[in-house]
């Protein structure tokens, strides 16, 4: 099969699968998330303090960990690639990270177990160029300088975006590219367009106002955020697991229960503008789940991994070995809704 029809096929299996069951944006800052009383287990969490890990950030700020017996110290990162790499690093005993850099390191050897899913999206990235680039139509991207970060949602976004608007990643320049320099990148003309996830997608658009072109596709890719930490640490730690499990679970009925409060808070975690944090939030769906869409997903990227090359010498895994099921299983039963 050519590149351009799996990758069509990658499109086609995502979207079918959907309906089964200021300094805290410096990358790899730290500090503490509430202390804990005499006696609490401490773990080092390498956190997405953006509006990818809302439940981790929202337990942070009521306090949740603390009072589930857990001292955690917080590694800040702007995106989940960085928390991910720290934590592999062994400056981390957990992460919070997508899916593709997920994909990417199992892919890579790595044993890893994914704890739970945190939070999804099918409007979380678009490529954005500017108007007066002369690029109004999917097809304008055609030749043109591209930026995207390598090993991310950016990456296979920027992908299944053109093969699906029958453009073809041979067909633009691709730029590596960290996700906090796109902005100036396409301000300054050195690419025509980015590949951006959020929300250095929704400043990038806030920035250009109405000369952005935005170029987003529900049906293409739905993100997921997940919680994952070594198979050894997870093995080793199965109640310190449980803690931080059932202080992301409160933190869910809180952000339902409470969603303008918890706008509230993720503005001042993130540092963005309480404007941009509500224009976001209906994009946004936040549950701790371990859903057999993520299983699909994976296998899915990890098809398109190998056709692209970015992976050799590797065949698919079953990611069912990669999922630790007893953590959920046991703090919030019906969110494991994955075959086996």
């Amino acid at each position: 099969m050519t590149k351009a029809l799996f990758l069509l096929a990658a499109v086609v299996l995502v979207v079918a699968t959907e309906w089964i069951c200021p300094a805290a944006t410096v990358r790899g800052s730290a500090g503490k998330m509430g202390g804990a009383g005499a006696g609490a287990e401490k773990t080092v969490f390498a956190y997405v303090s953006t509006t990818h890990a809302v439940l981790a950030g929202v337990a942070l700020e009521e306090g949740y960990y603390r009072q589930e017996g857990l001292e955690v110290t917080a590694r800040r990162h702007s995106f989940g690639k960085s928390a991910l790499e720290d934590m592999l690093a062994g400056n981390a005993d957990l992460a919070t990270v997508a899916d593709i850099p997920i994909m990417m390191a199992i892919m890579k050897g790595e044993r890893i177990s994914i704890i739970a899913t945190i939070q999804t999206s099918n409007r979380d990235n678009a490529i954005v160029a500017r108007k007066n680039g002369g690029i109004l139509t999917a097809a304008d991207l055609k030749g043109r300088k591209i930026a995207r970060t390598p090993g991310t949602t950016s990456d296979f976004f920027m992908d299944a975006f053109l093969c699906a608007h029958g453009i073809g990643d041979k067909n633009v320049e691709k730029i590596d590219m960290k996700p906090e320099m796109f902005l100036d990148a396409l301000m300054s003309g050195r690419v025509d367009a980015v590949s951006a996830f959020q929300p250095f997608l929704v400043r990038i658009e806030k920035e250009l106002g109405d000369g952005a072109r935005s170029f987003y596709d529900s049906n293409i890719y739905t993100w997921s955020f997940s919680v994952v930490a070594r198979e050894e640490y997870v093995r080793r730690n199965p109640e310190k697991v449980r803690k931080l499990l059932r202080a992301l679970v409160r933190a869910e009925r809180f952000v339902k229960g409470n969603p303008g409060r918890a706008q509230e808070i993720v503005a001042r975690f993130t540092g963005l503008e309480a404007g941009m944090v509500r224009e976001m939030w209906s994009r946004m769906d936040f549950r701790v789940t371990l859903d057999q869409f993520l299983v699909l997903a994976l296998e899915d990227e990890s098809r398109w991994a190998i056709s692209s090359g970015r992976i050799t010498g590797r065949e698919i895994p079953n990611y069912l070995d990669f999922i630790y099921f007893d953590g959920l299983g046991s703090v919030k039963p019906d969110g494991v809704r994955i075959l086996r």
